[in-house]
């Protein structure tokens, strides 16, 4: 189903059809070819969307909104748990991280989670596994990170294939929402839906149910999801106000993962920063959307078999240059890499005891049976030989520059969304240009002969 309004149930971002003057550059810009303009406003498929945020970038009107939850929706009768990921430390250059989670309590949350202790985990987890991998060859070479949710659903939509080179073990924020929930119901002695657990990141995403990320753990009425830049402004005066205090107690801080005792987590915001913290030599980070494509097609392609992990980031410098930030990635950049030196870098969690974890398979995701979309990418119905007959026809026939003036985002998707019924073929300003009229060319594309005789069109 598409829509043209703001929210759309289920998805990673929506549009405002008031807002949206039909420029194209979203349709352009978006690498699941999830956006058409049709009738001068942006028309969003859904199904295909992974939200990589381009189109929040790219889009000069204001015309398109994050899937996010704001502070007033949570319920004042559960526990709220801000589930704190180290790029927020990051917009607050010079502000210690724990007068950070500090401002997050005065907003209202009983419990701030620093993800760094759970980076650790991962990371420990990640080691063991590559170590066994080279003895067992249980999964092939390289093996992707799974912590960029992003470049899952990519894999999912465009790669395939590839499924199989997702590493297999939960994704950081998975096992962090997996253990603070046990661990704060049995705190209160209440059900696990009574933790609302909130997670404030740097990129769009959505509540329910996502095929490409099988090991989502939240068992409450959330996941909630607040865009940093949503938070932001509100989080920066309490802020202040906690810096011109000398001392605020920390209430229920009772476990060593309420709070940021290193930099350690701080690298992982930043491109490179996984593979730094990790000990296995032969790996390599990637970031930026077409990169990141770039590296999966060579992937696909059957190279890189040599390196055995592959750190890949569909923002540019690392999910501080994420959509929903606040500052400019550099300066967060800058103010990550001055937070390491002060704060220093060292593990706080104990190798042996997290093996035993690994062995009793605790960090193991059920990978989904799904093996990504098939045919056109959004119906999941692929064309049949004679519809692939006619688009390359249409492509021929056309013979443009992927002009994005039919409101698709190429020349080839055109043809696609002529064959499946979704748009007249007179969208096309070339052939109308031509003198050509829709009847004709559906006749022409029809023909038999059309393959043939497209050839000599220039």
């Amino acid at each position: 189903m598409s829509t043209e309004h703001a929210g759309a149930a289920g998805c990673y971002v929506s549009f405002d059809a008031t807002l949206c003057d039909g420029c194209t550059r979203c349709v352009r810009g978006c690498p699941t070819k999830a956006l058409r303009v049709r009738n001068g406003k942006v028309v969003h498929k859904q199904e295909a969307c992974i939200g990589c945020g381009n189109c929040l970038r790219i889009c000069p009107m204001g015309a398109v909104r994050a899937a996010t939850t704001e502070l007033a929706r949570l319920k004042k009768s559960h526990i709220s748990v801000a589930l704190v990921t180290p790029i927020l430390y990051a917009q607050f250059p010079g502000v210690l991280p724990k007068d950070i989670l500090k401002g997050l309590k005065r907003l209202g949350f009983h419990h701030t989670v620093d993800m760094s202790y759970f980076f650790e985990m991962f990371q420990f987890a990640t080691e063991e596994f590559v170590r066994q991998n080279r003895r067992t060859g249980e999964a092939p070479w390289p093996l992707i990170s799974p912590v960029c949710p992003v470049v899952l659903r990519l894999i999912h939509a465009r790669f395939p294939s590839l499924i199989p080179h997702i590493h297999p073990i939960k994704r950081p924020v998975a096992i962090m929402a997996k253990k603070v929930t046990r661990i704060l119901s049995k705190h209160y002695g209440v059900n696990e839906g009574f933790i609302n657990m909130v997670y404030i990141n740097p990129c769009p995403t959505k509540k329910g149910d996502d095929p490409a990320l099988p090991d989502q753990s939240f068992t409450n009425d959330g996941p909630y999801a607040m865009g940093i830049c949503d938070i932001y402004s509100r989080l920066a005066k309490e802020v202040e106000h906690v810096r011109n205090i000398e001392a605020i107690p920390m209430a229920f801080a009772s476990y060593e993962f309420e709070q940021c005792t290193s930099g350690d987590g701080l690298l992982w915001g930043m491109s490179g920063g996984e593979t730094v913290a990790s000990d296995i030599e032969k790996s390599l980070s990637v970031s930026g959307l077409e990169e990141t494509v770039s590296m999966l097609e060579k992937i696909e392609m059957g190279l890189f078999r040599d390196t055995e992990y592959i750190e890949l980031r569909a923002c540019t410098e690392g999910c501080i240059g994420g959509a929903l930030t606040a500052i400019d990635k550099y300066l967060a950049k800058s103010a990550s890499l001055r937070m390491i030196n002060l704060l220093g870098t060292g593990k706080r969690l104990n190798r042996d005891r997290i093996n035993r974890l690994y062995e009793k398979e605790w960090f193991f995701s059920k990978r989904s049976e799904q093996k990504g979309s098939e045919g056109d990418g959004f119906t999941g119905t692929p064309f049949t030989i004679e519809e692939m007959r006619k688009i390359d026809g249409l492509i021929q026939l056309i013979n443009g520059r992927d002009c994005a003036a039919c409101g698709a985002p190429d020349c080839r998707t055109f043809a696609e969304d002529v064959v499946r019924g979704e748009v007249p073929v007179d969208a096309c300003l070339l052939l109308r240009a031509r003198g050509m009229t829709g009847e004709q060319v559906m006749t022409f594309i029809n023909s038999k002969e059309c393959g043939h005789a497209c050839q000599g069109l220039g």
